[in-house]
């Protein structure tokens, strides 16, 4: 079986956790379980595609194509870790030299083959409802609901709160109205899969990063916060951990059922025939065990 094609959407400048997803996905590639297959990036940092291509140059050696929120002028405030990358790498793109992420994300799934597509996203779901929502066009007559049944796996995403029904989930509360689309129009025909805010919150990971090499630009990302033991939850570690194909020896999976989200970003999960599930872990599993499971991981992308 060929391995899996990952698309992963992410407020890359955001909180620090999104970069460690993203040296968990750089690992799993280097250990050839999956092909980075496209980023699109869900904030408007002028810095996120920059760190984001430094970072894909630098471990991975190729270049990878990087989507955004071409209708939006990007965000130039220097308060991210994404602009200490550029401080000690530079750039070889720029905002304006990335492509619309909807239509990107529409190219890469037509041109992928059939059933080979995981699709992650684990901070706003703007992009995701944008993409169900277009229509076909030059790149495929397909609408992208249409496109998402025909080409994708499983979708991953973290959203929410199942487990503290009246905690309102930053991913969602930012876009109330994107998540509310992207749950009540999902094909049903592809896994829905949740990473929610309170399994990975005591799974803290990130200074791992303390032990790369200088060359590595998320070391210079990470330093940037000043503490030699800066760490975060693991929330989007576990979204892309769940593109492992032995991921269930640490989660199982609850459901079939269907996430429900009130007008203010509440999040409810509710037993039925829609194909959502969110995840618990696997009885014996701790966070320190997961901890050590995604720092190994992350540790192989700054491995030769």
């Amino acid at each position: 079986m060929s391995k899996p094609l990952v698309i992963y959407d992410n407020d890359l400048a955001g909180d620090f956790d999104g970069t460690v997803g993203l040296a968990v996905l750089f690992g799993l590639e280097k250990e050839g379980l999956i092909e980075l297959y496209g980023v699109g990036l869900s904030d408007i940092s002028y810095w996120g595609p920059i760190a984001v291509d430094n970072a894909i140059r630098a471990i991975l050696k190729r270049e990878i194509p990087i989507g955004v929120i071409f209708d939006k002028e990007p965000d130039l405030s220097p308060k991210t870790h994404a602009k200490a990358s550029f401080d000690k790498f530079g750039a070889r793109i720029s905002w304006y030299l990335c492509q619309d992420v909807v239509r990107l994300f529409r190219y890469l799934l037509a041109t992928a083959p059939d059933k080979s597509v995981i699709l992650i996203s684990a901070g706003p779901m703007t992009n995701i409802a944008n993409l169900l929502r277009s229509e076909g066009d030059e790149i495929i007559e397909l609408s992208g609901r249409e496109l998402i049944e025909k080409k994708v796996i499983k979708y991953i995403t973290m959203a929410g709160d199942v487990h503290v029904t009246e905690f309102k989930e930053y991913n969602v509360r930012c876009d109330v109205d994107a998540a509310r689309y992207v749950f009540d129009n999902f094909p049903r025909g592809v896994p829905l899969i949740v990473v929610d805010f309170r399994v990975p919150l005591n799974t803290l990971t990130g200074d791992i990063f303390g032990k790369a090499p200088d060359y590595y630009p998320i070391k210079a990302q990470w330093r940037w916060f000043g503490d030699p033991e800066f760490k975060r939850p693991s929330w989007d570690p576990y979204a892309t951990l769940l593109t492992h194909p032995r991921w269930n020896k640490w989660f199982k999976l609850v459901g079939p059922g269907k996430i429900h989200i009130d007008n203010e970003g509440r999040t409810k999960f509710v037993k039925g025939d829609a194909n959502q599930y969110y995840i618990e872990h696997k009885e014996g599993i701790t966070n320190v065990y997961m901890r050590n499971v995604i720092h190994n991981i992350v540790e192989r992308s700054f491995s030769d």
